[in-house]
């Protein structure tokens, strides 16, 4: 007899039910009966209140959404009652659900579902017995997706592994997303039939804009902030909702579509999408091979998917106009910067993921540990320790600003380099290569290594040799800043990296103080310089030069890059690779 699943979506946008759906049909086709229910019909006048809420919010006032988004990470106390409210209000319904179906397995696409199924699960009185899965169908998984009674997790993405094991204590299998055989088959040698069809140019980049099912979210200000480039066509879509098709016809820019089922076809034909939620979507151009671009997210979890699916290397995330045009034009040319990433999102069949995890087939999944995993780099930093700076030392370079302690150990004029990683560049493939095949240094901050601990990782196993970038300092004590900063991120990157002894490069100016604690820390620190104009600066051997690239986006660093690479070898100079880094060439002519 075939085991019968209940899956509960909800009609919150298109992304859950879409899920949801892909689900069923490929779990029937694994042997398995098959029923969706809608988790607002379990309680239909709250059910219409919160669908009506939630839309009001998205459309008019996201900064209660996103105020939501921070009340429930910041106060942990807020989540239980409300727990329990939800469960009281929707589950005796979705118990009768389970009954009439004779369940054997609930599956939930929606976040305030999978609170209600577990707290149905760990309840002390007539606990739910059927075990329940949570499909997370986003990059980002917040406090109210998960629940400790949840017996599995399927995650889209390993970037959202570790965001459910610092919620609960539970490791998500990684299964892709759930998305239509229709976007994975579609035939590109059409692309020029359908821009005929839909009276797009084929002289001009198309941009597919996309804002989901309701079409929420700031696309006039996307379509106006492409109106005035000539080679670019927007290409809206506006979902069901009316009133965003009715104005943004007015603009006269474009092709502006209502709701269509032709998705495939329309990204068969643009040679970009452009998203604001990080949603079904986006997993749709994935799916399609076609680039994703993010820009105007909405607040909330449009935002945190935003971050992300950057960080993850599958989509690049415009922060401005000018970013936008140019991201467009970089993907129109080269789409493998991103699609490539993007198409090994699909690991797996999250359905035959379900069926392994339910008839309890061993399933590949990393194992959870507090300890770092071991890497084999191919560029391991080994460093002595460095010389003792006595407080005569200090003293003497707090009047002089200037410590001798550099000597060339190479014939000829050589330099080293370092760039500032950021979420654009960590994950950046061509950024990783580039510093990978020159020995550039990667300075990864503290707070940027807690939000991207797979990404340092990911550098050190290429070969990059990741750099100490600090911490952010609040004190306004000078004294203690190698204390709030350089020593509280070389814990969390030593971690994360399995590396010990790493060189610290603060981002402030290096003082007698920086000198004085890597002396008792025993710690090499270095001294970067920083580059106002990369073509014309003049080098001075022995120095480590800081590539100015934080404000950039990682096409426009990797040009930085190049610059400062050729600006050196018309200069003859020879460009040492940072793991070679001696402490003789530590805290040299600090300022």
């Amino acid at each position: 007899m075939p085991k019968r699943v209940l899956i509960i979506s909800a009609r919150m946008g298109a992304g859950h039910d879409g899920a949801a759906k892909e689900i069923a049909q490929s779990l029937q086709s694994h042997g398995f009966e098959v029923e969706i229910r809608d988790f607002l019909d379990a309680a239909p006048r709250i059910g219409r209140f919160l669908e009506k809420t939630y839309e009001l919010q998205l459309d008019h006032a996201q900064w209660s959404y996103e105020a939501l988004f921070r009340i429930f990470a910041s106060f942990k106390a807020i989540k239980p009652p409300i727990v329990t409210i939800f469960y009281k209000i929707f589950f005796p319904r979705i118990r009768k659900w389970i009954k009439e179906l004779d369940a054997d397995l609930v599956i939930t696409t929606y976040p305030f579902a999978s609170l209600v199924l577990g707290r149905a699960r760990r309840s002390l009185v007539r606990p739910m017995k059927v075990p329940a899965y949570t499909f997370l169908t986003d990059f980002s998984v917040h406090t109210m997706w998960v629940d400790e009674g949840i017996d599995e997790y399927l995650a889209v993405h390993h970037i959202s592994v570790r965001q459910v094991e610092r919620l609960v204590d539970k490791t998500p299998s990684v299964s892709g997303p759930a998305v239509s055989s229709r976007f994975k088959n579609i035939d590109k040698s059409l692309a020029k039939q359908i821009r005929e069809e839909f009276e797009i140019p084929t002289d001009q980049a198309a941009a597919l804009i996309v804002a989901g099912s309701w079409g929420v979210g700031d696309l006039k200000d996307t379509v106006t902030s492409l109106a005035d480039a000539p080679d670019i066509f927007p290409v809206v879509i506006c979902g069901k909702n009316k009133a965003l098709f009715d104005d943004l016809t007015k603009l006269n820019v474009g092709k502006v579509v209502g709701w269509t089922e032709r998705m495939p076809e329309l990204m068969a034909a643009c040679d970009v999408v452009i998203q604001n939620a990080g949603g079904l979507t986006a997993n749709e151009a994935f799916a399609a091979g076609v680039p994703v671009i993010s820009y105007n997210p909405i607040k909330g979890h449009g935002l945190r998917n935003v971050i992300e699916m950057e960080a993850a290397g599958v989509s690049l995330w415009a922060k401005n106009r000018n970013e936008l045009i140019e991201t467009i034009h970089e993907l129109a040319r080269n789409p493998e910067l991103t699609t490539r990433r993007a198409s090994q999102v699909f690991v797996d069949d999250p359905a035959r993921v379900i069926s392994n995890l339910f008839t309890g087939t061993e399933i590949p999944r990393r194992q959870r540990s507090s300890q770092p995993r071991p890497f084999v780099t191919s560029a391991k930093v080994a460093f002595g320790s460095i010389a003792l700076v006595t407080l005569a030392n200090v003293a003497t370079n707090a009047a002089t600003n200037e410590v001798n302690i550099a000597s060339a150990a190479v014939a000829t004029p050589y330099a080293y380099l370092e760039v500032p990683m950021t979420s654009a560049t960590i994950s950046n493939p061509q950024v990783i290569r580039m510093l990978a095949t020159t020995g550039i240094g990667a300075v990864v901050s503290g707070p940027l290594a807690l939000e991207y601990p797979d990404q340092v990782r990911n550098l050190v196993a290429k070969g990059v040799t990741v750099v100490n970038g600090g911490w952010p300092i609040n004190s306004g004590i000078r004294l203690l800043a190698p204390i709030e900063g350089a020593t509280k991120a070389e814990k969390i990157l030593s971690r994360i990296t399995g590396e010990t002894n790493l060189i610290y490069s603060p981002e402030s100016i290096l003082s007698s103080v920086d000198l004085a604690w890597a002396s008792i820390s025993h710690s090499p620190v270095v001294k970067a310089y920083g580059l106002e104009n990369p073509l014309l600066f003049k080098a001075v051997s022995g120095r480590t030069y800081l590539i100015p690239t934080e404000k950039l986006t990682s096409s426009a660093a990797l040009v930085e890059i190049k610059h400062v690479l050729t600006a050196l070898n018309k200069q003859s100079f020879t460009i040492l690779p940072f793991s070679q880094l001696t402490p003789t060439d530590f805290a040299t002519h600090v300022q």
